[in-house]
């Protein structure tokens, strides 16, 4: 049945670790981890005033769609979630989130702009980038970071958890220096690192 607006529908942990788990065994070389994200993580990662007022969000490598229903439960009801996730063992979960504001989408991260125009999305307030940016070549996470900066709205929003800080190595150029938290209560341990895009001189580049 859909979910009705202002009803944040919930999955139980041990359903998305079932779902984790089972990504896990059929693609392990594209699962980072076999334990779905925490709560503390979940309500840093949604619980902000960029998330509540969005008309926009962008989630990249959602997983199980734990911080995708976190997003969702966040969101205004008349805002729109596009989801990309990489491992196709994650779509039945996916499709499991009923939800007329959210769209999931089994493709590359690094395809962000044509998956944009594919779904007439227009230009996101916020993106939440689970993708393991110290698990993918560099020249990769630079052209991504580079896509994410072209295609967020200026005052937009840029959020990324990881279990180690490559991602602050690419990103700060464009963004420059990251506001980071440092989540313990997660397995693995992560860190949110938070850029705001900011048009001025010294940031703009061309990144076509």
């Amino acid at each position: 049945m859909p979910l009705s607006i202002g009803q944040p529908q919930t999955t139980s942990f041990a359903k998305r670790a079932f779902h984790v788990f089972r990504a896990w065994m059929k693609q392990p070389s594209q699962v980072a981890t076999i334990c779905p994200s925490s709560p503390f993580l979940l309500d840093n990662i949604a619980d902000r005033d960029c998330v509540r007022r969005a008309s926009s969000v962008v989630e990249l490598g959602p997983g199980a769609g734990g911080t995708t229903l976190s997003l969702l439960s966040q969101m205004r009801p008349d805002a729109r979630l596009l989801a990309i996730e990489k491992t196709d063992a994650f779509r039945e979960a996916l499709d499991e989130i009923a939800d007329p504001r959210f769209t999931p989408q089994i493709g590359d991260a690094t395809d962000l702009l044509a998956l944009l125009e594919q779904h007439q999305f227009g230009r996101p307030d916020v993106i939440v980038s689970g993708v393991p940016f110290s698990a993918i070549p560099p020249a990769v996470a630079k052209d991504l970071v580079h896509a994410i900066h072209q295609v967020l709205k200026p005052g937009g929003e840029f959020i990324a958890y990881q279990v180690r800080s490559d991602v602050e190595r690419f990103a700060r150029p464009l963004f420059g220096p990251a506001e980071t938290e440092f989540i313990p209560i997660n397995i693995p341990p992560l860190t949110v690192f938070t850029w705001r895009k900011i048009e001025s001189p010294s940031m703009v580049r061309d990144i076509a």
